[in-house]
């Protein structure tokens, strides 16, 4: 099990210091913008589920699950101008989704779990595609685009 554990905690390190290093490469492919922590998590788990299914290392699924979880509170607090009902909402699904996959059936789960991934990756805000910057861009122009970045 230490093994395992061992074995996420790396994989999200990884997956974070490779948002940080590529991010905007990641943000320009998906469309949307994604933070370090959501990217690194999901990452994480979707590396595990195909590491678990294509036999190379032996995971036990309540590991996997956990992360699973925490998906769902990163996409819970996505909406977070959404209505609190909303958010109990994904949250109580997400956590049948989640119970489904660790207690009784590992596909049933995941097909369940579908639709609260759906949701997150619409919650993501889109990036919006600007013209390339001209040279003779002012001060004022610059920190305003700096200033909204974000």
């Amino acid at each position: 099990m230490v093994e395992q554990i061992f074995l996420v905690l790396t994989l999200q390190t990884l997956f974070f210091i490779v948002h940080y290093k590529f991010g905007y490469k990641i943000v320009s492919i998906i469309g949307r913008r994604v933070c370090p922590a959501c990217f690194a998590v999901s990452s994480t788990w979707l590396t595990l589920l195909i590491v678990k299914y294509f036999g190379i290392f032996p995971l036990h699924r309540f590991l996997i699950a956990l992360l699973l979880a925490e998906s769902v509170a990163g996409v819970a607090s996505l909406v977070e101008l959404s209505t609190p009902v909303l958010k109990f909402g994904i949250i109580l699904y997400g956590t049948l989704a989640v119970s489904v996959f660790a207690f009784a059936q590992e596909f049933l789960g995941l097909v369940l779990f579908a639709p609260v991934i759906i949701f997150g990756f619409f919650a993501l805000t889109p990036i919006q595609k600007t013209q390339k910057p001209k040279k003779d861009l002012d001060s004022s122009m610059l920190k305003a685009r700096l200033k909204n970045c974000c």
